[in-house]
């Protein structure tokens, strides 16, 4: 199976040489490397000009389009059934990662749209050691809102997904509208048509750092304003499929207000998050799935700002799961 990989790139010099490298050190060698160039200024586009492998095919943008409709771009461009994102600050855990993935694709169901890699557990998070425990390896379309609701963007970083482009395409790709949340909404819009996989295998290395865009973005509650469009379509679909509506309600509060409203009192309490605290009063509180100000506020202290109770609701809407099914 040969598989396309595709790297949207914006001024990261000083990563996209070792991200590059490691595609080339694989073993596997039946692979596509589409990179588009964003509009760089820091050198990226000269040495992107050197590059000589024929598998490498660069695109470089006359004006930054920013990373959702540059991976749409991407995607329309892949050549191949299966396509790896790699972000440019990424890179390939070593040189077999790509045969692995290759292993993996060539014992999935055709139907299966994106397989999330590298699904370790966090040893700080016990949600996260709870996910890695009850997640199957293939989810079904309709569990899928139950999962993502339950346990947030699963994927994580996009470099932990491979995913087929046809897929992207006949869902209507990233959203370009939602630059905070693209692409939590896109995966859980892609996994409500169509099956998913999850694997432990490590495939790529995940860099962190303070100029990645997880860490520049949501400042100042942005995300506030861009949840609700993930979160309503969840809850009006799980709740259509019986399970209870104020059982969901307290897991998204927990989830998602809660988390929102500890990141807005932190804030708040710094100097600077008033408008965050606004953000969150005006687009969450008032939200089909929450249980409103009063009883989120009280929410938030019960669960020490979200720290605890989450396992417990998760399991009870996991049993309703076992039930419904």
């Amino acid at each position: 199976m040969p598989i396309s990989i595709v790297m949207p790139t914006y001024n990261r010099m000083e990563y996209l040489r070792q991200a590059i490298d490691s595609v080339l050190a694989q073993t596997y060698s039946g692979w596509e490397l589409l990179i588009s160039d964003d509009g760089s200024k820091d050198g990226s586009r000269d040495y992107l000009s050197s590059l000589t492998d024929p598998r490498i095919k660069v695109h470089f943008q006359p004006k930054n389009l920013g990373q959702f409709r540059n991976l749409n771009f991407l995607f329309a461009q892949a050549s191949y059934d299966v396509a790896q994102i790699l972000c440019d600050d990424d890179y390939f855990a070593d040189s077999g990662a790509l045969q692995r993935l290759v292993d993996q694709w060539n014992q999935l169901p055709a139907e299966v749209a994106f397989l999330r890699s590298n699904h370790t557990a966090d040893a700080n998070s016990s949600l996260a050691r709870f996910e890695v425990s009850v997640l199957p390896a293939l989810v079904e379309a309709n569990q899928s809102d139950l999962f993502f609701g339950i346990f947030g963007c699963i994927c994580g970083s996009i470099s932990n997904v491979s995913v087929r482009p046809e897929a992207v395409r006949a869902a209507g790709g990233f959203r370009t509208d939602l630059p905070y949340a693209g692409d939590f909404e896109f995966w859980s819009r892609l996994g409500r048509l169509r099956p998913w996989a999850i694997s432990r295998t490590i495939i790529t290395h995940i860099r962190s750092h303070e100029a990645s865009v997880s860490s520049t973005l949501n400042r100042r509650g942005e995300q506030t304003e861009q949840l609700p469009v993930i979160l309503e379509p969840m809850f009006n679909n799980l709740v259509s499929k019986g399970y209870s509506p104020n059982l969901i309600r307290l897991m998204f509060t927990i989830n998602y207000i809660t988390l929102q409203r500890y990141y807005a009192v932190l804030n708040f309490v710094r100097g600077k998050g008033e408008q965050y605290l606004q953000g969150v009063a005006r687009n969450l509180d008032t939200s089909s799935f929450s249980l409103g100000p009063g009883l989120g506020w009280l929410v938030f202290f019960a669960s020490l700002g979200g720290r605890i109770f989450r396992i417990p609701v998760a399991k009870r809407l996991l049993r309703q799961n076992v039930s419904a099914a």
